[in-house]
This record gives structure tokens, sequence and C-alpha cells, in this order.
């Protein structure tokens, strides 16, 4: 009797060892999953976050080329500009110029009308010229060729 107590009692505790060794590798095999679970989820997280961090530094980069690009079209820009700028002054002198000598010619043109006229009459009294041009150099070049007419 004592001998197939310890024989069951034997059996019993190689029957629980068994079962726990089971339970244990069953929990190890657990562990290892939900901690291969945890890094996956963690490695694709952290594989994202590189990925995002490489597309940033991508787009800045883009965006660097981009504004040294626009940076040096403005530049371009601010160069026409000042260059018509430039142009537009000058002709404003042309224009000033030009007035300057429709002037001039005027007032010769009417200096020898008036000559003309105070030689022709001898005594007759010298008065100021009137102008008879206003503005235009179309009737600066009519007072000239009047004048040389009338030679």
């Amino acid at each position: 009797m004592l001998s197939r107590l310890v024989r069951e009692h034997t059996q019993k505790q190689q029957a629980i060892r068994k079962k726990n060794e089971l339970l244990r590798k069953e929990a190890v095999q657990a562990v290892n999953e939900t901690a291969d679970a945890l890094t996956d989820a963690l490695n694709e997280r952290v594989s994202l976050i590189f990925k995002t961090q490489r597309e940033i530094e991508s787009e800045a980069r883009q965006l660097s080329t981009a504004t040294a690009k626009y940076t040096k079209q403005t530049k371009q820009w601010l160069t026409m500009v000042d260059n018509f700028s430039n142009a537009l002054k000058e002709l404003g002198d042309v224009e000033n110029w030009a007035q300057v000598i429709e002037k001039d010619m005027r007032d010769i043109a009417l200096t020898l009308e008036f000559v003309h006229k105070g030689s022709i009459g001898g005594d007759e009294v010298i008065t100021s010229p009137q102008p008879i041009i206003e503005s235009t150099s179309a009737e600066s070049s009519a007072v000239v060729s009047e004048t040389k007419d009338e030679r």
C-alpha cells in the first residue's frame, strides 16, 4: 500500500511537472509572442517615423532648391525693372532735350522773322516778337520754311 501511494504520488508529481512544463512553455511562448507583437508595433511606428523624416528632408531640399530658383528669378526681375527704369529716365532726358531744342528753334525762327520784318520796313519801330508757334516741332519746321520762303 505504501509503495502504491508512493507510486501514485510520483505519477501525480510527474503529471503536475509535465503540466507545469507545458504551461511554462506556453507562458514563455505567449510572452515571446507578446514581446514580438509589441516590438513589431514599435518597429512599425519607428519605421513610419523614419519614413516621414526622410520625406520631410526630401521636401526641405526641394523647398531650398525652389527658394534658390525663385531668388535668382527675383534678382533677374529686379535687374530688368532697374534697366527699364533707367531707360525711362533716359527717354525723359531725350524728351526734355527735344523740348529745349524745339524752344530754341522757335526763338531763332521768331528772331529771324523779327529781324526780317525790321529790315524790310526801314524806319519801323521795332517791337518784341510775338510767338506764332505754340508747341509742336512740325509747326517749328513750318515757321522755318516760311522764313526761308520770304527771303
